[in-house]
């Protein structure tokens, strides 16, 4: 069986006995009740008989909230709701005004309906928090979907299960009349929602679950679970061979490495992870810190870089973030990505992709060097770490010259030298 007749099986014909689904958690007020069991926020909620009771009690979350029949997926009898005036909204998703006679069931009239409280964005400028779905294998992550459904069509954006990001057209594509593709946003507590998605899709007896989530002010927040996932069976996006290969190979219990490619140690990586934000920064800066980032701003990655919790895994988040500014098409991050990859640590453990970038670096900084002495250093130092000692005259002349970061260069490499020669 591959994943994709997986996905296929679950919608055309379920079989427990091939493939056990706990397909009672596709009922939303179910899978609160059992995701708040284990301690993990969900957002609050009240459950109504009928359709007028949930929009009243949903008045109770303030002039923003949801309405949402219990029995569909993919947005279907969602309405995100803005109050405009007594008896009238704005509805977020499709930007009509409706009434509440316009506000109804998507096909049969479910048992019950739930109003939630709207949860906010942390991306200024985009009133719906972006949804990041986490594809899951008994515990462990493949991948993640980032999805903005503030604009149609919705778009998204691809991380590999350690939040690096994927490349569209390299690992993934997209059927561009459904999805269209976006910068990527690393959000405020990545950390958390892979250790919550994780420990859900373990305490599952299914081989495979993709979670819903949001980033919350204040941890990750549960959306739904997904037991078939749609985008996946139609083609929304398809998976690079090697990418698909993982994929069928999670299905069956194997070791998923980190799709992005670079050598991540992820059973490492996901043992260190905690609750805590990924992300140390001030609520305000951070909303417009992801603004940028949604436009594809060259700030954001060493702003980002900056504003990382100072953790054992920090490693891994600046390097997704460095990847982040180089596909926002800022190559002067690929210096640190490779010196990242050469030097390794706890969780980079091997030099795949380090050519990639180890040739980007040196494209950078040669195009500039001629009249500049930081880029004519810069390319030095990633020559000297490749082995060519003839650069170290380069460093050299430099630092004779005055330029200091050459001179902190040169002492470095002599001090290197000097203990190799104790």
């Amino acid at each position: 069986m591959t994943y994709l007749s997986l996905m296929r099986q679950r919608f055309s014909q379920r079989n427990p006995a091939i493939d056990p689904v706990p397909w009672e958690l596709d009922d939303k007020y179910t899978a609160y009740e059992f995701v708040s069991s284990l301690g993990y926020k969900v957002p609050r909620y009240v459950r109504t008989e009928t359709v007028q009771a949930a929009l009243e009690a949903g008045m109770h979350f303030g002039d923003r909230f949801v309405v949402k029949q219990p029995n569909r997926h993919s947005t279907k009898g969602v309405y995100i709701l803005q109050r405009l005036a007594a008896n009238r909204f704005l509805e977020l998703l499709s930007f009509k005004e409706l009434t509440p006679a316009d506000i109804k069931a998507d096909g049969p009239e479910p048992d019950y309906w739930l109003a939630e409280e709207c949860l906010p964005s942390l991306v200024s400028g985009r009133p719906l928090p972006f949804d990041y779905k986490i594809y899951a294998f008994r515990g462990q992550v493949s991948h993640i979907t980032q999805i903005d459904r503030n604009v149609q069509p919705p778009r998204v954006a691809v991380f590999d299960g350690a939040f690096v990001p994927l490349v569209l057209g390299t690992h993934y594509t997209i059927d561009s009349s459904r999805w269209l593709s976006e910068h990527h946003v690393l959000p405020k507590y990545a950390g958390a929602m892979l250790q919550m998605a994780a420990a859900l899709s373990r305490s599952l007896e299914t081989r495979f679950v993709k979670v819903d989530c949001f980033d919350g002010p204040d941890g990750p927040v549960f959306g739904e679970f997904t037991f078939a996932s749609g985008g996946d069976d139609v083609g929304m996006i398809r998976y690079e061979e090697s990418f698909l290969n993982t994929l069928n190979g999670a299905i069956h219990g194997e070791a998923i490495p980190a799709v992005s490619g670079f050598d991540i140690d992820i059973p490492s990586f996901v043992r260190s992870l905690d609750s805590g934000p990924t992300i140390a920064a001030d609520e305000a800066a951070l909303r417009l810190l992801s603004a940028g980032a949604v436009q594809g701003d060259r700030r954001y990655a060493p702003a980002l870089t900056q504003r990382l919790r100072r953790s054992a895994n920090r490693p891994v988040f600046e390097l997704a973030a460095n990847v982040i500014g180089v596909l926002n098409g800022d190559h002067s991050r690929a210096f640190s990505i490779q010196a990242a990859v050469r030097q390794g640590s706890s969780y980079l453990v091997g030099t795949s992709r380090l050519d990639e970038f180890e040739t980007m670096a040196l494209e950078f900084h040669d195009s500039r060097s001629e009249s500049n002495p930081w880029h004519r250093s810069r390319a030095a130092e990633v020559r000297v770490a490749a082995g060519d000692l003839t650069q170290v005259s380069v460093l050299r002349d430099l630092a004779a010259d005055g330029y200091e970061h050459a001179r902190r260069v040169i002492a470095k490499y002599d001090e290197c030298n000097s203990r190799r020669g104790e």
